[in-house]
């Protein structure tokens, strides 16, 4: 009885947290040669391996350039793993952004209003002394086809 009442709660939890963070780390979406009068902040809905492919271009992300110092990054890995296997039932969400060191971006849940996709987020202040400068950060989550049908937006609400 109990291991079935463990299952249940398993499951409804596993429903509630539709989507996977799979790179939250210090970086950017673009690449580090591009003006510096152009945003770091980058939200996209990605929907195919082609639209990675063109967002790349569009923020000179050089993840699929060979011959780019960057190819073999880790995040420039992590970024070609999304292959048309990946994106036949998930999408993935670009989130890159400047944030100071004194505050962690937390995902908690992401709901879907009309056609557009509320990403639910908090600050959480981190403990210690820390200088005022910000950084890139970028955040990769991974999200099911069949929970964003429709949706055409996308936006970070913070709590």
């Amino acid at each position: 009885m109990f291991l079935l009442i463990s299952l249940v709660l398993l499951t409804g939890c596993a429903k509630q947290n539709n989507f996977i963070v799979s790179y939250d780390e210090m970086g950017s979406f673009r690449s580090k040669t591009i003006d510096e009068g152009i945003t770091m902040y980058a939200l996209e809905i990605i929907n195919s391996l082609q639209e990675l492919k063109d967002a790349c271009d569009t923020w000179n992300n050089q993840a699929f350039q060979e011959n780019s110092e960057d190819y073999t990054t880790e995040l420039s890995q992590k970024i070609r793993s999304y292959d048309e296997v990946f994106f036949s039932d998930k999408n993935l969400i670009i989130y890159s952004f400047e944030r100071g060191h004194s505050k962690e971006t937390k995902i908690n849940n992401m709901n879907v209003e009309d056609s557009q996709l509320i990403v639910n987020a908090q600050y959480i202040t981190k403990k210690g002394t820390f200088t005022d400068e910000s950084f890139d950060w970028l955040i990769l989550i991974e999200v099911n086809k069949a929970d964003v049908i429709g949706v055409d937006a996308i936006e970070i609400k913070y709590k």
